[in-house]
């Protein structure tokens, strides 16, 4: 097979993930505005700064829901709620994932993962979420069988819950395809690459960034796919000389065959 030697990355190119967007619950409005700046540090990649606020912003809640702001002289603890701590672990993780930490990254989601699966309904959304962003890590470090894996199980959930054709369930569906597609599997990747081109035609515009990704990982598979489809021909083996070469005068051997077809 032509390029057998070559892996898909080699030939197509590296295909693109897409990254969770997590959206904090509602807060008082001062922790807020600690989420703002936070995601404001991370977005300008002031990785410290940001794990700092998002720090800070949780301290700040607790100390409100803990009554230290009440009138009352003996407060009665209040820890935060369970959606609120899960999506602190997925922000700050996503700040590490941001800044190359992939271990911190890994510990924060799977804190993450085991208040969901310990404390939130079967089908609560967060469950799909703490599954994709620990699938991203485990890409990032290369065990696409993993990252597969959990893909696979926010997948699931997203499509009984947000249903086949919901923005959230084609991001998923694009990352299952770059695993896939970094495991060589080109043709079931392609599969899933289409299956997210077709949800997110639904809700971008075609210059939108997840719009754009997917037609370039498409265009990488493709690519990769031909190329390995094709086949090489049989090595060439010329003709062997009824006489080697200079063993005969060529104008004698020309005028014998002009005589021979007269």
């Amino acid at each position: 097979i032509f390029f057998s030697g070559m892996s898909a990355l080699d030939v197509g190119g590296i295909p693109c993930l897409i990254r969770e967007i997590y959206y904090a619950p509602p807060c008082p409005q001062e922790v807020a505005a600690l989420f703002e700046v936070a995601l404001t540090y991370h977005n300008t990649s002031h990785y410290e700064a940001s794990v700092s606020t998002y720090l800070a912003a949780q301290d700040l809640w607790e100390r409100e829901l803990t009554g230290e702001y009440a009138e009352s002289e003996l407060p009665t603890p209040s820890p935060l709620p369970t959606e609120a701590t899960i999506f602190l672990r997925l922000a700050m993780g996503s700040v590490f994932e941001s800044a190359g930490v992939d271990e911190q990254a890994l510990s924060q989601y799977l804190d993450a993962k085991n208040l969901a699966l310990g404390q939130l309904p079967p089908k609560h959304p967060f469950i799909a979420t703490v599954n994709s962003a620990i699938g991203t890590v485990y890409a990032h470090l290369a065990q696409f069988d993993l990252a597969a894996d959990h893909f696979l199980k926010a997948l699931d959930l997203r499509e009984q819950v947000l249903g086949p054709k919901h923005v959230d369930t084609g991001l998923v569906l694009n990352n299952i395809g770059v695993c896939l597609h970094c495991l060589d599997r080109t043709a079931d990747a392609l599969q899933m690459y289409q299956r997210a081109h077709e949800v997110f035609k639904l809700h971008f515009a075609l210059e939108h960034p997840r719009f754009v990704t997917i037609r370039r990982n498409i265009e990488r598979a493709k690519r990769c796919y031909l190329k390995n489809s094709m086949f090489t021909l049989p090595p060439h083996k010329p003709l062997k000389a009824p006489y080697p070469p200079g063993a005969i005068n060529s104008r004698a051997y020309m005028n014998k065959l002009t005589k021979s077809k007269k």
